[in-house]
């Protein structure tokens, strides 16, 4: 293989220019770090570029780097092909490279990949977290998530818990159980990859490392820097942890290029709401689009409407905030189309259970802390100036540590519902919960009677 000198690999590159300059002089090691799906879906690319598939069973080989020691994955580097000629070699998730400053964005992707329903991916994130806190296995098997001391949450997450941290923690610790995957001892292995980048690479193989943190501060990720080249795949992101327009008006305008299709104005704003925080189910629903439309030019805004899912699960505000206005008809208009879109009656009654727990949080920050001090005709600049700062901390938690915007679109439906209803509409939600999975009932019927009465009393 003819590899690139370091003068011309020693740059930060984007994704088109890594794949073209591999196709002509590949580096002796790329790091690709960020967003977990885009780094590996990078990587395969970088693979289709550098390995004929025929002979992938013998010149590439994959690594975790969560359970393989670092001295594995360098002497496979040192190994030629079983016929001759350089491998590559791809180290998924190495903890050396990540340090405890970057648990919160760990902790971040984990619970975004558990959203998605990407249990091995938030697996993965749990058990790095679990390596940089120094836990062992029996730690993680053992720990009560649902009463964990805050200094150690802190220590794991690299935050406190907040809303439903403690039942998502738990489950994944059950799917880290029932898969049988384990914590890597954690150990600082960049000294040995420095090593080796300083006096063996460029020899016949190829170093792939995909992180979804890296510290840059580190002198392993200035040496890779210095011999190869580093991808940093980064998508904007709101304080909310949403994408920005501008990353989804990019992710569209680069999705529906690559099938020569066009988004009329209706259609592209419908996207831009659904969009959600994760790029990869934006772009698989994108890509769905562009099949449906066939050998059309455009995909139609109607098309858009009746396909495009809600990732952003922007329907649950506009849902509650329907109910507690007591507007039963919008209630039962955004059900229907959730229904007619697939939602699982389940992941629906979920959500709606998590909003009303919502509701009853803030609920009871406007019969304690803000009992004389909030009304009807609160604005939000009164509001983010002089009421937010006499809000407790724990109360904040309790909300979910919401955006303050978000906090006051919460507190305004919470007051225009009594505490009373909202304790009512919990036990009932408790009770549709046990009859979906014990019985044969009809979800929908059910669960628009559940809004008709709760919007009505």
């Amino acid at each position: 293989m003819d590899f690139c000198t370091v003068a011309e690999s020693a740059k930060r590159a984007n994704p088109k220019a890594i794949l073209r300059d591999a196709k002509k002089k590949p580096a002796s090691v790329y790091l690709l770090t960020g967003e977990q799906d885009q780094c590996e879906s990078l990587a395969r690319e970088l693979i289709d570029v550098l390995v004929p598939e025929n002979k992938r069973s013998v010149h590439l080989e994959v690594y975790e780097g969560r359970n393989t020691p670092l001295s594995t994955v360098l002497d496979s580097c040192r190994t030629l092909g079983l016929f001759g000629g350089g491998k590559v070699v791809w180290l998924r998730e190495p903890a050396f490279l990540s340090s405890t400053e970057k648990r919160p964005e760990i902790t971040d992707a984990m619970m975004s990949a558990w959203a998605a329903e990407r249990r091995k991916q938030a697996s993965e994130k749990l058990l790095l977290l679990a390596a940089l806190a120094g836990w062992s296995q029996q730690d993680l098997d053992s720990a009560d998530f649902s009463n964990l001391p805050k200094t150690k949450a802190k220590s794991l997450l690299g935050r406190e818990m907040s809303g439903d941290d403690a039942a998502i923690l738990s489950a994944i610790q059950s799917y880290v159980a029932e898969t049988g995957l384990s914590v890597a001892s954690q150990q600082d292995d960049g000294a040995m990859l420095e090593s080796f980048l300083s006096s063996e690479a460029g020899g016949d193989s190829i170093l792939i490392l995909t992180a979804s943190a890296a510290d840059r501060r580190k002198r392993i990720f200035k040496q890779i820097q210095k011999v190869g080249v580093v991808a940093e795949l980064k998508v904007d992101r709101e304080r909310s942890g949403a994408m920005t327009r501008e990353a989804v008006e990019q992710l569209i305008d680069d999705t529906l290029g690559l099938y020569g299709k066009r988004l009329g104005a209706r259609g592209r704003q419908i996207v831009v709401k659904r969009a959600g925080p994760d790029p990869t189910q934006l772009k698989h629903e994108l890509e769905k689009l562009c099949l449906y439309a066939g050998d059309d030019e455009s995909v139609s805004d109607d098309d858009t409407a009746a396909l495009m899912r809600d990732l952003g699960e922007s329907w649950i505000f506009d849902f509650t905030s329907a109910l507690a206005q007591r507007n039963v008809t919008q209630s039962i208009a955004l059900l229907r189309g959730l229904f007619a879109q697939g939602e699982p009656p389940l992941r629906l009654l979920a959500m709606m259970t998590r909003e009303i727990r919502i509701l009853l949080a803030a609920r009871e920050i406007l019969s304690t802390t803000l009992s004389r001090s909030w009304n009807d005709r609160t604005t939000f600049n009164r509001f983010r100036d002089q009421l937010l700062p006499q809000i407790p901390d724990e109360q904040k938690q309790s909300v979910g540590g919401m955006h303050p915007y978000v906090l006051y679109l919460a507190l305004q439906n919470a007051s225009r519902t009594s505490m009373a209803k909202l304790r009512r509409a919990l036990v009932e939600l408790h009770e549709l919960d046990i009859a979906f999975k014990s019985s044969r009932t009809d979800p929908q019927i059910r669960l628009e009677a559940f809004v008709i009465d709760l919007a009505g009393r």
